[in-house]
């Protein structure tokens, strides 16, 4: 600043240091803004409002740190929920995260008055596999299983496991029952083909229970529970296939 720079002048320059900070994020304007705090001593307003500004940028810098910290914070918090929810033998979602995912597609299925399926899986033979080749075996041939089915899913669907060997696929937009089925097939096609293993050969196969929303539950467990019952009407037909729950428990055969 000069020694004949006006109040005016003064003004001008302190709106255009702060337009730097406020409007561009420019933060090379602190500095000078700073500087003004010192300066016009003798008329005791602009000083003040000089300074006013100064405080004002110290505090938004201050909380813009803290947000970044929180955001920070809130990142690693979803990331370790993330964790938490996932099999740590798969990688797959676990039985929580498939309720929820299977809760958001009746929603959205319900919003636009559309369809959508759930398949319910066990894999058949499993439990040799664990008694010949071990349980090393076992769980080398769930993450090889994980992989095949992922293989025969589309953008959107959710395979989760929910323990053992048992899994759930929600399909949010498969709407049409030929098209749950069709994709059942797949999965059996691919379980079908031998798994070969580092301690041998796994030879297993599926069974696969089919659900509908609306037509065979409104809800979580209505839809999961039309599925399991859909499940072992597949065990009970000779395995490697799959079925919908018989009309005792209120669905078409």
């Amino acid at each position: 600043m000069t020694s004949t720079e006006t109040d005016e002048q003064f003004l001008q320059r302190l709106c255009e240091v702060m337009q730097r900070i406020a409007l561009q994020g420019d933060l090379r304007a602190v500095g000078p803004l700073m500087d003004m705090t010192g300066q016009r001593p003798e008329h005791t307003l602009l000083a003040r409002l000089a300074e006013s500004f100064a405080h004002m940028v110290v505090k938004i810098e201050a909380r813009e740190f803290e947000l970044e910290c929180r955001i920070a914070d809130l990142g690693q918090t979803r990331q370790e929920l993330e964790l938490a929810n996932l099999d740590p033998l798969t990688s797959l979602p676990n039985r929580m995260i498939a309720r929820d995912r299977l809760r958001q597609s009746i929603t959205e299925a319900r919003a636009r008055q559309g369809a959508m399926s759930v398949l319910f899986l066990d894999l058949d033979r499993f439990k040799q596999v664990n008694d010949t080749l071990g349980h090393a075996a076992g769980d080398e041939l769930l993450c090889r299983v994980t992989q095949r089915l992922q293989g025969c899913l589309r953008e959107g669907d959710t395979l989760a496991r929910l323990g053992g060997d048992e899994f759930l696929c929600v399909l949010p937009t498969c709407g049409e029952p030929e098209a749950a089925q069709a994709l059942a097939g797949r999965m059996i096609g691919a379980l079908t083909q031998r798994f070969p293993l580092a301690a041998g050969v796994a030879d297993i196969g599926t069974s696969i229970g089919l659900a509908h929303f609306p037509r065979d539950g409104q809800s979580v467990d209505e839809l999961i529970a039309s599925a399991d019952a859909g499940l072992y009407e597949a065990k009970r037909s000779g395995r490697n296939c799959w079925r919908y729950a018989p009309p005792a428990a209120g669905n078409p055969a």
